[in-house]
């Protein structure tokens, strides 16, 4: 599958779309097919070196948008197909995404994936 990744720090010129292999869900876990995931200024600065130290080579995580592909083996709340969106902690710039089921949601059938990743955030600190 794809991945954007980076080897080293700097502006976009570092990120580089690369072959990875597909992750494999752990028990708790969602793999989604991503159809939409967030830009947002903490994963900029990650890029740029500023702050919170990153290993390399590195694939963001953050928001992800997408229709389930595979569960974990304790999953019951989600199935093949659904629609959801979450947070993935690492990893979330690729084709297949793992998104743990407590930062999950259901997306309603007439609401598209981008604006369900850009709500992931807002949702967290709305009063």
């Amino acid at each position: 599958m794809r991945s954007v990744r980076y080897h080293r720090y700097g502006g976009p010129e570092v990120l580089r779309i690369e072959q990875v292999p597909e992750p494999e869900p752990g028990p708790g876990d969602l793999l989604v097919r991503a159809g939409a995931v967030g830009v947002t200024l903490p994963a900029v600065r990650k890029v740029r070196n500023e702050g919170e130290v990153t290993a390399l080579p590195c694939t963001l995580g953050g928001e992800v948008a997408g229709r389930v592909i595979a569960v974990g083996a304790e999953v019951t709340d989600f199935a093949v197909g659904d629609r959801v969106v979450g947070l993935a902690f690492a990893d979330a710039y690729a084709d297949a995404v793992i998104v743990p089921t407590f930062t999950a949601g259901h997306v309603p059938d007439h609401v598209d994936f981008t604006h369900a990743v850009a709500l992931v955030r807002s949702g967290q600190v709305a009063p």
